[in-house]
């Protein structure tokens, strides 16, 4: 596995040499202990329904030659916070030396007592309170147990894991448990681990997070201006329900990496404050709804903080080709720094420097070190930038700038044909928990950084110069459901005009969103009453994605099947989704005009046809002025003479 989680739980032994007349004592290497001693060790972790976790470590260790026993042990983990640390032979307490601080804990136990001769046993546990190894998140549960030694480390490893049947079976677990069952009130998951490899289990799909959110568009300048801001999208894996966007935005639209970019129009010389209330639902599988974004030339190339082109990434991406084995070089190349981080003391170094300043990586240098090395082995890599949720400060950090945010790396899986979001950090700092292979619900995105390295900025980084520091982020865990609503949309139906003069048959129609949630795969079906009237629909008429409040148009023509004058007519105005012709509400009723079937021809070139009617009425108007322009000059002198003449 990864080197550094070797280093998770490190076990010490120190044995004595029995001599006649004399004793010598050396710290044991792994191969000389697994040479002088059968270990085997059963650890139990019993998850309460707060998440705080009893942890037992029941070791048997004997000796298999008659003159070498067992006098000093130690155990090191990487969890300070441990609690209640006791130490038992039987049913006697042993004192132990036990030495925290933000590394970890270490417990150091001294025999008082000789357990010697072959085939003898010492047998004894290890048990404490661990508030860190799992995590309760309204109705999620997720258990991440470090890696327990090696393959030389123990003879056997069997781990056993209860949890409160509140939170059913997991959902993902890692590796394959050896059994899995109900007994009383608790799930019992054992596993066997013959290399003590760290185990990590999620119970439950979804999460969702209640967020408001604030955004200070300031206009410094002497005129109106226009800012943008990005708007937490959806994702395959979250979904968004606005409850509250105030104010509306002038447009909202969505860019080729999937954010939604609102515009407001700022008067001079003021700030205007986008307050937001929103849920955000969070899934360990994608959701199928939500296309997946298509991978662009920009998510491979190089960029201001992505270098892919320096020799320095290059050579790393033919020493790690795969977007695994990167994760891996970079959770155990760089070091998270610990230093206090604020927007004056923020300095992004970018994937080349991050190397040079390994000591000092905060979560964009993981992100940003992954990202160019992936993007030089050609696989296309982007920056996901929000909100992840942490109740652990030290094992989960968040250190982005502006209000208290992170940022991870996606890449894409083209096998799976979809973006697979990872955390380098996170798997760093929890000693490594496994966090690209078994990724989790505590991750919220507020915006995607793929065609740059740094727009859009996320909610939190939209700060006003001229008003003081503000919390503009908070988001707590929802145990409401998700609203389960359906579509609304507005439709006006707007006959268009050239220089103010309607065109029979040609019309405009605006779509609107009423609604908090972005609707996917939507097909207007647009049916005149009167049979002798046919539609026919411009480009752009499906609607790929219709986002919250956003309103989209596109050309219809309503035309009479054979050469008569413009008809009045009503329609109906319905919407399905594409796939499955199914009806998303009841229709609408609208009046138009039509025209003749002429105008379907003018509709394709409807460019062109303002053109042309542009040019004839500006020859009329022209050749107009031309031929009455000297019955005009005749008129005016002789009005001129019959004026002297009454004077």
């Amino acid at each position: 596995m990864r080197q550094l989680l070797r280093g998770i739980f490190t076990v010490f032994f120190l044995f004595f040499l029995t001599l006649p007349f004399s004793a010598s004592s050396v710290l044991a290497q792994e191969n000389t202990a697994k040479e002088n001693f059968n270990t085997t060790i059963e650890t139990t972790y019993r998850v309460s329904r707060d998440g705080n976790t009893f942890v037992s470590h029941h070791i048997r260790i004997t000796n298999k030659t008659p003159t070498i026993y067992l006098k000093q042990y130690a155990l090191k983990t990487t969890y300070f916070g441990l609690q209640n640390i006791i130490v038992k032979s039987g049913s006697k307490e042993i004192p132990a030396n036990i030495v925290s601080n933000e590394s970890g804990t270490s417990i150091g136990i001294t025999f008082e007592d000789e357990v010697v001769g072959q085939g003898k046993v010492r047998d004894f546990t290890i048990e404490y309170s661990n508030p860190d190894v799992a995590l309760v998140a309204g109705r999620v549960l997720e258990v991440h147990i470090p890696q327990l030694g090696d393959e030389n480390t123990f003879d056997s490893n069997r781990t056993i894991l209860y949890t409160p049947v509140f939170f059913s079976l997991p959902v993902r677990v890692t590796p394959t448990p050896t059994s899995s069952e109900f007994v009383q009130t608790e799930a019992k998951i054992v596993f066997d681990l013959p290399k003590g490899e760290p185990i990590s289990a999620i119970f439950g799909t979804e999460q969702n997070y209640k967020m408001t959110l604030r955004y200070h568009l300031e206009n410094p300048s002497s005129s109106p201006a226009i800012a943008q801001i990005a708007l937490p999208p959806d994702t395959q894996y979250q979904k968004l329900h606005y409850h509250d966007l105030d104010p509306l935005p002038e447009e909202i639209k969505q860019d080729a990496d999937g954010n939604w970019i609102a515009s407001y129009k700022i008067p001079a010389s003021s700030v205007t404050v986008v307050h937001l209330t929103a849920v955000a639902q969070v899934t360990l599988e994608p959701n199928i709804i939500v296309p997946g974004v298509p991978v662009q030339k920009n998510h491979t190339q190089n960029d201001k903080y992505w270098e892919s082109n320096n020799s320095i990434i290059k050579e790393k991406a033919q020493s790690f080709p795969t977007a695994e084995s990167i994760y891996d070089h970079v959770v155990d190349t760089l070091q998270y720094s610990r230093r206090e981080i604020t927007l004056e003391t923020l300095t992004r170094y970018g994937a080349v420097d991050a190397f040079k300043n390994s000591e000092d990586a905060v979560c964009q240098e993981f992100t940003d070190s992954f990202i160019a090395i992936a993007r030089a082995a050609n696989i296309p890599a982007r920056r996901l930038v929000g909100y992840a949720y942490s109740e652990n400060s030290i094992l989960r950090p968040l250190s982005f700038a502006g209000d208290i945010l992170h940022s991870w790396p996606e890449y894409f899986d083209q096998q799976q044909n979809r973006w697979i979001p990872i955390d380098p950090t996170w798997g760093n700092t929890t000693g490594g928990v496994d966090y690209f292979n078994l990724f989790d619900l505590n991750h919220i995105v507020f915006a995607i950084n793929g065609n740059s390295s740094t727009l859009p900025n996320p909610a939190g980084s939209y700060k006003a110069l001229s008003q003081e520091e503000t919390k503009d982020v908070d988001v707590t865990i929802s145990d409401e459901p998700f609203p389960n609503i359906g579509p609304a949309i507005s439709t006006k139906v707007e006959q268009k005009k050239f220089f103010f003069i309607p065109i029979p048959g040609m019309f405009t129609i605006s779509i609107s969103n009423d609604t908090g949630q972005a609707w996917y795969d939507i097909q207007p079906q647009i049916i005149a009453q009167d049979p002798e009237i046919d539609v026919a629909l411009g480009e752009n008429s499906t609607l790929a994605v219709l986002l919250p409040y956003q309103t989209k148009t596109f050309s219809a023509t309503f035309f009479t099947k054979g050469l008569s004058v413009p008809k009045r007519s009503e329609i109906t105005v319905n919407y399905v989704w594409k796939n499955t012709g199914e009806a998303l509400y009841e229709p609408a009723q609208q009046q138009i005009v039509s025209g003749p079937q002429l105008i379907t021809a003018l509709q394709k070139q409807e460019t062109y046809l303002y053109l042309g009617v542009g040019f004839i009425i500006i020859t009329l108007v022209t050749g107009s002025v031309l031929v009455y322009r000297p019955k005009l000059s005749s008129l005016i002198r002789r009005k001129s003479q019959e004026t002297q003449e009454q004077s």
